[in-house]
């Protein structure tokens, strides 16, 4: 009867143990599909915009199936660190090779003298379109002080006296003088505001705001999906 009572009591022991262990399997399977339904709803909430690129400055293929915009400052630093370690990586892998085209939009809110570089920027533009990208890179790489106000007309003006001589640097003095711009660029800020960009850089891909900006290996990732797509 012992030995009975003994058999009898592992059995109930093992069968508890199993049925213990299948409700832990489906806790886990539970548990998991939970995981994933958050994980693929947090995917599905990136809102996808439609951002026209009409009167904005553009550089790459016009028919490029990956359409990257940069929403920047011409007085932020961390701007000048997208330009000068993530957009030449771009520009090289993608933008050269047709892959993307690639557009800037002013989001100048640094200070009064981030509008006078972003009034900069659209004189350029409305003169030579193609001839911004090199006030892009000048810009940057003469960049002052955040905390100091150094872009103002004449330091600009003289930017692009030296290095964009296919511009006429003395009709950009003249469009400071009388604002020109200034109404585009604050039309960008607002754009900015339409679609809840709260700092610079900020990149969209195909219509997807990014996590980070400066997360090159992020954007190749985005990217690359987007062309599979294709």
């Amino acid at each position: 009867m012992a030995n009975k009572h003994k058999k009898k009591s592992v059995s109930d022991r093992m069968g508890m143990i199993t049925m213990v262990t299948v409700l832990l399997v489906f806790l886990g399977l539970g548990i998991f599909a939970v995981i994933q339904s958050i994980t693929q709803s947090g995917e599905q909430a990136k809102e996808k915009v439609n951002i026209k690129l009409d009167g904005q400055p553009t550089v790459g293929d016009p028919n490029a199936p990956i359409k990257l915009v940069e929403f920047g400052d011409f007085k932020c630093p961390t701007c000048k660190m997208f330009h000068d370690e993530i957009y030449p990586l771009l520009k090289k892998e993608y933008i050269d090779t047709g892959k993307v085209q690639m557009a800037f939009i002013n989001y100048q809110f640094l200070g009064a003298d981030s509008v006078t570089a972003g009034i900069a920027g659209e004189s350029v533009y409305k003169q030579n379109p193609e001839a911004f990208w090199k006030f892009y890179d000048a810009i940057y790489k003469n960049q002052g002080q955040e905390t100091e106000t150094w872009a103002t007309p004449e330091f600009l003006t003289e930017l692009v006296k030296k290095n964009i001589p296919e511009v006429n640097a003395d009709q950009v003095s003249k469009d400071f003088k009388s604002k020109a711009y200034e109404k585009d660029v604050l039309a960008d800020n607002q754009l900015a505001h339409t679609y809840k960009v709260d700092g610079v850089p900020t990149v969209f891909i195909n219509g997807v705001m990014m996590d980070n900006a400066m997360d090159y290996a992020a954007l190749k990732k985005a990217i690359d999906a987007e062309l599979k797509k294709k």
